[in-house]
């Protein structure tokens, strides 16, 4: 078994990258690829080409060309293939080689490089990793067909356990200068449960008043909830062990008046519509350059990504952890990092590991939603 920092740790060799590879993930964003482009993309420390056939289905192979090792995403899509600009040698969509220039045709059928399944759903471009035959794709059937839905993603320089465990008690004090608190008090949670589900871990924040925000974690870095303003979903993708890329899907319940306004403008800031990059402005707080507390104008509109930056990149980029002291309220960091390392030590004995399912009892867990009148 890796040691503790190994254990999350994503590359091809390693036991949680192996375990990772098991699961589908996003790769990008739909419309981000256009009909005909190819582009180099890394996940979980393994380079990868995806590229977009001409009659619009989108397909993940090799990097690499099997004859002299060029990356394959400076070529040409050619119909439902891509052909290596070094000395044209052509593959289809299953990582078949279908022509070798110079050669006769039997040569090509000799050459095949590794292609993955690939799906597209809900915004996104979704790829299998893993040996053998894939799970099902996934499968949101209540995300789907929201009258306004927002796709975003970004990437982020530190590991992506950093972004799944942040929990709900750091909201009104990292985000207190954000839209979160537009028309309503900063509340602090005085309880956090988390529980075991058949999807992952569903934790329930209690307040005061006895209203309760629930969040759905799906395993292994998928992150869900409903709320007034908006239904949420994200997966937390490693490009490598020390930076990651979010996909986050917004279905959006408050999309008009002033309060729509503050979204539209949040969403055209993550767009690189409108203000300055968020990474930029993250670095220059840590830095000491500014402060959080005085962004304004139109690079505030971005303030949630900004301020989440700073802390999860403040605490560390590597998946080495400093020195932590961990109360009741981290339950469901705590539950997190348990269930990752029971997983993954079944794994790696090759033991049975739990199936994990987004089934009718965890949907229900929303139901304390109804108590949940804040963002």
């Amino acid at each position: 078994m890796d040691s503790y920092m190994d254990q999350y740790r994503t590359g091809p060799e390693t036991v949680g990258g192996r375990y990772m590879r098991l699961f589908w993930h996003p790769v990008y964003r739909s419309e981000d690829l256009k009909p005909g482009w190819a582009k180099p993309i890394t996940i979980m420390s393994e380079k990868f080409t995806l590229y977009r056939g001409e009659g619009g289905a989108a397909h993940v192979v090799a990097f690499q060309c099997a004859h002299r090792g060029l990356q394959l995403s400076v070529g040409w899509v050619e119909d439902d293939c891509i052909r290596c600009r070094y000395h044209g040698w052509k593959y289809d969509a299953t990582g078949q080689c279908i022509e070798v220039p110079t050669e006769p045709e039997s040569t090509a059928k000799t050459v095949r490089i590794r292609s993955y399944p690939t799906v597209e759903y809900l915004g996104f471009i979704f790829a299998y990793f893993g040996e053998g035959e894939p799970p099902p794709p996934p499968h949101f059937p209540d995300f789907e067909n929201g009258k306004v839905t927002w796709t975003e993603s970004y990437t982020r320089p530190c590991n992506f356990f950093y972004n799944l465990e942040t929990d709900p008690v750091h909201i009104p004090f990292v985000h207190r200068e954000s839209e979160f608190y537009y028309n309503q008090p900063i509340e602090v949670p005085t309880e956090v449960k988390a529980e075991e589900s058949d999807w992952g871990i569903t934790l329930y924040t209690i307040f005061a008043t006895n209203r309760i925000r629930t969040y759905q974690f799906g395993w292994p870095n998928t992150r869900s909830f409903k709320a007034r303003d908006r239904n949420h979903l994200v997966w937390r993708v490693p490009i490598d062990d020390e930076s990651h890329t979010s996909f986050q899907l917004d279905v959006m319940h408050i999309a008009d008046g002033d309060e729509g306004e503050k979204y539209k403008a949040r969403h055209e800031a993550r767009t690189g519509k409108l203000g300055r990059p968020y990474q930029e402005l993250g670095e220059a707080v840590l830095r000491g350059d500014i402060r959080i507390q005085d962004i304004d104008g139109e690079d505030k509109a971005n303030i949630v990504w900004i301020q989440d930056y700073v802390t999860q990149v403040g605490v560390s980029r590597t998946a080495e952890r400093r020195s932590e002291r961990l109360i009741r309220t981290d339950s469901g960091a705590l539950m997190y990092r348990k269930l990752w390392e029971r997983e993954l030590k079944a794994f790696a004995e090759n033991r049975p590991v739990k199936q994990w399912a987004r089934t009718e009892r965890v949907m229900s867990a929303y139901s304390h939603q109804h108590q949940n009148k804040d963002a």
